[in-house]
């Protein structure tokens, strides 16, 4: 494999991990805003908890199915959800800075702003 290609999979590599954490950032985000834990929604999805943190966190790559059926859970389409990453890294001035986990009890939720 020549060095062009190298470098072009790991600008890939680098731009799927971005998607896997807004993606992440953005379950999370409909999670908390639905007072959800990570077992009540991952058990809507299929997913374990372990599961959830890990996709949340970006720490794993995850099935296209898992894709789609947690955007079925946040009640958002297949497009609706590629277009909001796509837009998120088009344009990061539009993102909403990362705040850190607080976590309770075993739950990871987002602390409220200051």
């Amino acid at each position: 494999m020549s060095k062009a290609s190298h470098e072009f999979l790991a600008l890939l590599r680098t731009e799927a991990e971005l998607y896997q954490k807004l993606f992440g950032r953005l379950v999370n985000q409909v999670r908390n805003e639905r007072n959800e834990s990570q077992e009540n929604f991952g058990g809507s999805v299929g997913v374990s908890r372990t599961e959830m943190h890990n996709l949340e966190g970006a720490l794993t790559d995850m099935k296209l199915s898992t894709f789609l059926f947690v955007c079925r859970a946040m009640q958002r389409g297949f497009g609706e959800v590629a277009a909001h990453l796509q837009h998120q890294v088009d344009h990061p001035e539009d993102r909403s800075p990362e705040r850190p986990l607080k976590t309770q009890r075993g739950k990871n939720t987002r602390r409220s702003p200051q």
